[in-house]
C-alpha cells in the first residue's frame, strides 16, 4: 500500500464510505428502473434472447449433417430449413437467418463467460472489463418513453458470477444488470400497484434523494486529495450516483400514472425450469415479454435462457424436451456419443419451437400504438456467442420482425469472411432510431438486411 494514501483512506473511513458502496436506498431496493411519461411518436422495440453453449453442427459427411445441421445449407432467399429450424417455416417472411458474425475479441478467448460480452464485444484477454450493452444504449436513447427503461430477464436471475454470468445486460459503468427470473415477481413488478400510497412513495423518494445529495457532497470534497486510481473510482461512483438521482426523478413522474390492468390468470406462476414444468416456464416468460411490450410498459427486453456451463436452472431445460442430459452435457457429448449430434439438435429444435410460438403471437397481435403487428414494430434477435461449445465464431442467429423499422427478411445470409457482430448491433440500433455510426468495434452496417 502506498503510505501517501493512508490519510485519504482515513477520510473515507470517517465518512463510512471506504468500500465505495452505495447507501441502502429503501425506496430502490427490489424496485425496477422507472422512467418518465411517454414521449410522442411511433414506438420501436428491441428484444434480445441469448442461449448458451452454441448449437448442433454435425460435420459434413455425417449422417445427421443434412437434416440436423442448425444452419441451412444453401444461402439466399431460396434456402431450405433443416429439421432444427422448421418450426419457423410459417414465419419465413418475417425473419432472416444469419451466419458469419462474431466478436473479434472473443474468437480465441472463450470459456463460460461470453454471455456478459454478447451485447458489448469487449476484450477479455487481459482480465474482466466491460462496457454498456447495446440494449442499454437504446434504453438510454428513449429514456422516459415508458415506465420501465428496460426489462432484464434470465432463467437463473441475478447477475451470476463473472465466470458464469446470468444476465446479458450491462450498464454504462460496465456492471452487470441483475435479471429477474421468477414469473410472479416479474408480473408484480410490471402490473401490480405498490401497496404503499402515493404520498408514502413520494416521501421515500425524497428521502433517498436527500441521502444521495449528502453523499455526493461529501465525496466531491475528497477529489483533490486522492491519487489517480482512486479519482477514477470516485468518478465512477459519482456517475452511478447521478444515475440513481435520475431514476428517482423519473419515479416521481410516474407516481400518479396507474399501471395497466392485466389479469394474473393469464400466466402460470407455478412454472419452473424443471423436467415437468420447463416448457410452461419458457412459455410464461415469453408471455410476460409479450404483455410488457403490448402494454408499453417497456420497449427494451433481454432474456438469457441459461447460464453457460452446467450449474444453473436453465441447463435443466433439455429434460423438459424429453432428453436425458442437461444442456452443457448435450453440447460436449455430441461428437463422441452415437446419435449425439441429433440429440443435441432436437434440443435446438425445442428452443426454436418456443421462439416460433413467441414470434407467432407477436405477429398476430395488432400494435396498439402503430400500424401493423407488434412484431412489425419490434426487432427480435435470437442467438448465442458460440457456434459449437467454446468456439467463438459463426454465431447462430435468427433476426425477426422490424418490418416497419426498415428491416427486410426472407433470406439466409452467410458471410464467408467473419464479420464483427457489432456490425449487426449498430445496424439494429440505427433501425430503432439511435443516431450513431459505430458501436464498439463495428466497421460498417449490414446493408443486406435493410430496406
Amino acid at each position: 500500500m502506498n503510505p501517501s494514501f493512508l490519510p485519504n483512506r482515513r477520510e473515507f473511513l470517517k465518512l463510512g464510505l471506504a468500500g465505495m458502496a452505495l447507501p441502502p436506498l429503501t425506496s430502490l431496493l427490489g424496485a425496477p428502473k422507472i422512467t418518465g411519461p411517454a414521449k410522442p411518436g411511433k414506438p420501436a422495440r428491441l428484444v434480445t434472447i441469448f442461449f448458451p453453449n452454441g448449437v448442433s453442427l454435425p460435420p459434413e459427411g455425417h449422417e445427421s449433417y443434412k437434416d440436423w445441421h442448425w444452419f441451412p445449407h444453401n444461402p439466399g432467399p431460396e434456402y431450405v430449413m433443416t429439421n432444427t429450424l422448421k418450426p419457423l417455416a410459417s414465419l419465413r417472411s418475417n425473419l432472416s437467418i444469419l451466419s458469419g458474425f462474431s466478436h473479434p475479441h472473443l474468437r480465441s478467448n472463450i470459456t463460460h463467460s461470453c454471455s456478459a460480452q454478447f451485447l458489448t464485444g469487449d476484450d477479455q484477454s487481459k482480465g474482466y472489463k466491460n462496457s454498456i450493452s447495446y440494449d442499454q444504449v437504446f434504453a438510454g436513447a428513449i429514456d422516459g418513453a415508458t415506465r420501465f427503461s428496460s426489462l432484464v430477464l434470465s432463467t437463473s436471475g441475478g447477475t451470476g458470477s463473472l465466470g458464469r454470468p446470468a444476465t446479458i445486460s450491462v450498464n454504462r459503468e460496465g456492471a452487470l444488470i441483475p435479471a429477474l427470473a421468477d414469473p410472479k415477481q416479474i408480473f408484480e413488478r410490471l402490473f401490480v400497484v405498490d401497496s404503499a400510497g402515493v404520498k408514502d412513495r413520494a416521501r421515500a423518494i425524497a428521502r433517498d434523494r436527500s441521502i444521495l445529495d449528502r453523499v455526493s457532497s461529501r465525496l466531491s470534497g475528497l477529489n483533490g486529495k486522492l491519487g489517480a486510481e482512486d479519482r477514477d473510482r470516485l468518478d465512477a461512483y459519482l456517475t452511478a450516483t447521478r444515475t440513481l438521482e435520475q431514476q428517482l426523478g423519473r419515479a416521481n413522474d410516474w407516481l400518479s400514472v396507474p399501471k395497466p390492468e392485466v389479469k394474473p390468470s393469464l400466466f402460470d406462476f407455478n412454472a419452473e425450469p424443471t423436467r415437468e414444468l420447463g416448457t410452461n416456464y419458457l412459455r410464461t416468460m415469453f408471455d410476460l415479454i409479450h404483455m410488457a411490450l403490448l402494454t408499453d410498459s417497456t420497449r427494451v427486453v433481454t432474456y438469457q435462457t441459461a447460464v453457460e456451463g452446467g450449474s444453473d436452472r436453465g441447463n435443466q431445460l433439455p429434460y423438459a424436451a424429453g432428453l436425458t442430459l442437461h444442456h452443457h452435457q448435450l453440447s460436449h457429448s455430441a461428437s463422441r456419443d452415437e446419435g449425439g449430434w441429433e440429440r443435441w439438435a432436437k434440443f435446438d429444435q425445442y428452443m426454436i419451437e418456443r421462439l416460433a410460438e413467441f414470434l407467432t403471437k407477436m405477429a398476430k397481435t395488432p400494435d396498439p400504438l402503430a400500424e401493423g403487428s407488434l412484431l412489425d414494430n419490434t426487432i427480435v434477435l435470437y442467438g448465442s456467442a458460440t457456434s459449437k461449445t467454446h468456439i467463438g465464431r459463426n454465431y447462430p442467429l435468427v433476426l425477426a420482425g422490424g418490418k416497419n423499422l426498415g428491416l427486410k427478411h426472407g433470406s439466409f445470409h452467410r458471410f464467408e469472411k467473419e464479420r464483427p457482430f457489432n456490425d449487426l448491433l449498430v445496424t439494429l440500433l440505427q433501425r430503432v432510431g439511435v443516431e450513431r455510426e459505430r458501436f464498439g468495434d463495428s466497421e460498417k452496417t449490414v446493408d443486406q438486411i435493410v430496406v
